[in-house]
């Protein structure tokens, strides 16, 4: 049996919610066979190593002393994952199904990407569409792919391509990401 590119699961972590147990509650119950994660703490007032280790003990943990933004302590995965193919980027206030991750991988490889992401779903409503990307119109000026309160009875189940990917939970190759030098390190805070 070939065994399944190594991905790193990059959980980037600000003073998270309640919600942030599921979030690495989700990440344990992946079916995809080579997933690790790391968990880049972002200055959170109080440390959260307990509740990583509660959840999730064979998790990573790496802390920052401030609050640098999502973008920079994403980023900290180019210096602190090595050998890992693939990194999923992931806010500490989402839950993943548990193909997600083989999901996404599949796409990759279909379709020779760089970069994959699921449809966001409300928390409390799985059936409202969040998020699916962005397009753009022939001007280069950004277009949701969803209306905002839309219902989703699987009409987004296929594959589309997007001009931007939501911010949720993104799949990269590394090699790519290392290239681009990361996240835009002016994006948006935790």
């Amino acid at each position: 049996m070939i065994d399944a590119p190594a991905v790193v699961a990059v959980v980037v972590a600000c003073n998270p919610g309640e919600q942030f147990a599921e979030t690495l509650a989700s990440l344990g119950d992946q079916d995809y066979e080579n997933l690790s994660v790391l968990v880049v703490d972002a200055g959170s007032d109080a440390p959260i190593a307990d509740r990583v280790a509660q959840v999730l003990p064979e998790a990573y943990l790496h802390r920052l002393a401030g609050d640098p933004g999502f973008s920079v302590a994403a980023n900290q995965s180019i210096e602190l994952v090595s050998g890992s193919p693939f990194l999923l980027f992931c806010h500490d206030d989402v839950a993943l199904a548990p193909d997600c991750v083989s999901q996404l991988m599949g796409e990759l490889y279909r379709n020779n990407g760089g970069i994959a992401g699921p449809k966001l779903v409300r928390w409390s409503d799985e059936r409202q569409l969040l998020q699916l990307g962005m397009g753009s119109d022939r001007f280069g000026v950004m277009v949701d792919q969803v209306e905002i309160g839309e219902v989703d009875p699987d009409q987004y189940d296929s594959v589309r391509d997007v001009f931007v990917a939501p911010g949720g939970v993104q799949l990269v190759r590394a090699d790519l990401f290392a290239a681009l030098g990361g996240f835009d390190p002016y994006g948006p805070h935790c």
